[in-house]
């Protein structure tokens, strides 16, 4: 097999210089050129789910490999050309269950990062980001999939009380203490079981970080 391609390059070397120059290919300067990566957007993942509650932990840091992407909540983190779901939520008002806040939190209190989002979360099939104008074409295509009520999901969907772990503040407490609740972000809680093996466009509020306008 060598010898044959030998023999055709003697062969396309000679038809040159019959023609008096010899052809030297290069590159095109286009293939030279480094595109920008085009825009980005935000995304959470699926960090686990405790059937105990029937609920859903998601987030930055999360699924798919526990230790691999995590979100940019600053500048996005996802092309918007890719596919992915969108992920959805329907509040209702749920207390919150008596799930363990586990760790010792970052900048924040462990609690801040394991809110409660009030509801339940759902996914889409995937889709591309840049194909929605704006949050309320993303909400609106939530409802079209799940019903009324449904919106797409925010970075800081998750609420908690001070001190909440375990039974304190959750079910009953939870709501008589409703005046005491604040925003958290980066993950939480919800009722759902949505699928692993991908992470979803979420979207937040005030930060460059969306596929679509505000």
């Amino acid at each position: 097999m060598p010898t044959i391609f030998t023999v055709i390059a003697v062969l396309l070397l000679t038809f040159d210089s019959l023609h008096g120059q010899d052809v030297i290919l290069e590159k095109s300067p286009v293939e030279n050129i480094k595109l920008p990566p085009g825009p980005m957007g935000l995304t959470f993942g699926k960090a686990n789910h405790l059937s105990t509650f029937g609920i859903d932990r998601v987030g930055c840091s999360a699924l798919p490999g526990s230790s691999g992407p995590t979100c940019n909540p600053y500048t996005g983190d996802t092309l918007c050309s890719l596919l992915r779901p969108v992920l959805c939520v329907k509040v209702d008002n749920s207390p919150r269950p008596p799930y363990l806040v586990l760790g010792t939190g970052a900048a924040m209190p462990a609690y801040f990062y394991a809110g409660w989002n009030l509801g339940h979360i759902a996914t889409t099939l995937p889709v591309q980001g840049f194909q929605f104008a704006n949050r309320a074409a993303v909400n609106a295509f939530c409802t079209m999939y799940f019903g009324s009520g449904w919106v797409v999901a925010t970075f800081h969907d998750g609420k908690y009380i001070a001190g909440m772990n375990g039974t304190t503040y959750s079910a009953s407490s939870w709501a008589l203490n409703a005046a005491l609740i604040q925003t958290g972000g980066w993950h939480y809680y919800s009722y759902g079981d949505v699928r692993n093996d991908t992470r979803f466009w979420i979207h937040i509020q005030g930060q460059p970080a969306n596929c679509w306008n505000p």
